[in-house]
C-alpha cells in the first residue's frame, strides 16, 4: 500500500521530479543573403544550432526561437560576428544577412547614381558598402568596360569603399574595413550623377 501511494504522489506531483522548460516561442520569417556572395553563417539559441551557407541573393523560410543569434562563421562551427538576434517582432518579415532592417531605414530615401570608368582600360571594382544601422556589409564585385557606367541605389549615408584582394578576403572572412576614409559617402546631391572611379 505504501508503495502505490508513492507512485501516485509522484505521478500528481511533476515538480518532485523535476519539471520540464516550456519550448521557446518560435518565429516564422524569411532570412536573405544581402550581401551579394555565397556565404557561410551559424544560428544558436534556445533548442537550435548549426551552420549552414547561403548562395548569394538566396532567400531561405526560417522557423526560429525567439533569442536565436545568427553569426557569421568561416566553417559552420565557429562565429566570427554577430549578425541579429531574432525577436517576437521579426514574425513574417525579410531578415538579411547584411543586417537588421529597422522600419526608420525601410523609410530611408535611396539616391540612385552610376560609378564610372574614366580609362582606357577595362576595370575590376570590388564595391564594399556599409549602409546606416546595419551591422554587415554588402559586397558588389564587377568589371568596367573602358569609358563604361554602372548604376547603383543606396540609402543616404552609406559609406562606400574600393576594395582590394586583400580586404575583399577579410570581408569574406566576416571583419570589417570601414576603419578608414570611404571612397564616396551617399548623399542626396548624388542623385543620377555620375562618379568617376580612380
Amino acid at each position: 500500500m505504501p508503495l502505490r501511494l508513492l507512485c501516485c504522489l509522484l505521478l500528481l506531483s511533476p515538480g518532485l521530479i523535476g519539471q520540464t522548460e516550456a519550448p521557446a516561442e518560435r518565429v516564422a520569417f524569411t532570412l536573405n543573403n544581402g550581401l551579394n556572395y555565397h556565404r557561410m553563417f551559424r544560428v544558436e539559441g534556445p533548442g537550435i544550432a548549426y551552420g549552414f551557407s547561403m548562395n548569394k541573393r538566396e532567400r531561405l523560410p526560417c522557423l526560429w526561437p525567439v533569442g536565436a543569434k545568427l553569426h557569421f562563421s568561416t566553417n559552420g562551427e565557429d562565429t566570427t560576428g554577430l549578425i541579429l538576434t531574432v525577436s517576437a517582432d521579426d514574425a513574417g518579415r525579410t531578415l538579411s544577412t547584411a543586417g537588421r532592417s529597422t522600419a526608420a531605414e525601410e523609410g530611408r530615401e535611396r539616391i540612385r547614381f552610376r560609378l564610372r570608368n574614366p580609362g582606357l582600360l577595362p576595370k575590376r571594382v570590388a564595391l564594399i558598402s556599409y549602409q546606416p544601422q546595419q551591422r554587415g556589409n554588402g559586397t558588389n564585385v564587377f568589371w568596367l568596360a573602358p569609358l563604361a557606367s554602372k548604376s547603383f541605389d543606396f540609402p543616404v549615408g552609406t559609406r562606400l569603399y574600393l576594395a582590394d584582394e586583400e580586404q575583399v578576403d577579410t570581408v569574406m572572412s566576416g571583419r570589417r574595413i570601414d576603419g578608414g576614409t570611404p571612397f564616396l559617402v551617399v548623399s542626396e546631391e548624388l542623385a543620377r550623377k555620375s562618379v568617376s572611379l580612380r
